[in-house]
């Protein structure tokens, strides 16, 4: 058995064990994976030297004992360690310059939203049409036609992931590219609007670069603060998507075991933005959360709720 197979049957023994109730036994099979050192040695490595599943598996562990300062120790540092990544996002004075002269650019009003796939299109996108002519913007749905017309098929990552169906990851790398060259808003297509009377113009300043924080905070090497990727505000030709768009080759290649969320989500995209300043969008601009498939009065009535309140403009919504 090799020692990727031995973790892997570790991990799923001690899962079942969190899962039965038995977290002292879980504890000492995850302690014994630790303890080898084959399985130490396996790629895709956190902060403090562990295989990102193992590492994953002692935060689970943590979750389950109800342990809050392990849990957010492990959360802090599920993360690769800083060095591997940082020389790609290095940024002269000439560039951090041309980054700050970006940041005074309007955001173009208009939203963008990729589905790409074989599942229907899912009710958000209708909804966010119909928000964006309430408000005044211009709509625009990405589909695999309209991205290969944009010259994404020739990238090879974005090529490479449609190949495995990693539709999340192509997502990632075709959002950057859309708004390198036209700037907008992007909106992931599991954002839902709460409201259609205002619009981002009255929450956000719509100069220059915004993202929306993370809940939670990660190691990133330039700090805890982590940008999620599901909404993004910026100016077209925006230096910071530029080096990101040039880099993402090199950001598989040295983590080609790595998690999306790592390799071309929240935390590449974080270290490309915050090598100059970016607007932070306030916790407040999402007003709610619904679960997955939940059903669409269930929407429709947090909708109202949100308006009576004065609430924020997105609910989390997974329709499909």
């Amino acid at each position: 058995m090799t020692p990727k197979q031995r973790m892997d049957d570790g991990i799923a023994t001690a899962k079942a064990l969190v899962a039965s109730g038995d977290l002292a036994a879980a504890e000492i099979v995850l302690d014994g994976l630790a303890a080898d050192p084959t399985i130490i040695a396996l790629p895709a490595q956190t902060v403090i030297g562990l295989p990102r599943r193992l590492h994953a598996a002692r935060l689970h562990l943590a979750k389950a004992k109800g342990d809050v300062v392990a849990r957010a120790g492990y959360q802090f540092h599920l993360v690769p360690p800083s060095e591997i990544l940082a020389p790609l996002f290095q940024f002269s004075t000439a560039e951090q310059r041309a980054i700050t002269d970006a940041n005074r650019a309007a955001v173009p009003r208009i939203i963008h939203q990729i589905w790409i796939g074989n599942l229907p299109v899912p009710a958000t996108v209708a909804a966010w049409r119909n928000h964006a002519a309430a408000q005044g913007y211009r709509y625009r749905l990405w589909q695999e036609d309209d991205l290969q017309r944009l010259g994404l098929s020739d990238l090879p990552v974005y090529a490479a992931m449609l190949a495995r169906r990693d539709y999340p990851g192509a997502v990632d790398v075709a959002r950057y590219a859309i708004l390198a060259a036209e700037g907008g808003i992007y909106l992931d297509c599991d954002w839902f609007p709460a409201r259609d009377d205002i619009g981002f113009h009255d929450l956000l300043p719509l100069t220059g670069m915004s993202a929306w924080p993370e809940t939670v905070p990660r190691q990133t090497g330039i700090g805890g603060l982590l940008l999620a990727n599901s909404f993004i505000a910026t100016p077209p030709n925006h230096p910071a998507l530029h080096r990101l768009n040039q880099r993402l080759p090199q950001v598989l290649a040295l983590l080609p075991q790595a998690p999306a969320w790592w390799s071309t989500g929240p935390l590449v995209f974080t270290l490309a933005t915050r090598g100059g300043s970016v607007s932070v969008a306030p916790q407040t601009l999402v007003a709610g959360a619904l679960p997955d498939r939940a059903d669409v009065a269930d929407v429709e009535a947090l909708r109202t709720q949100i308006h009576q309140a004065d609430g924020g403009l997105l609910i989390a919504w997974k329709s499909w």
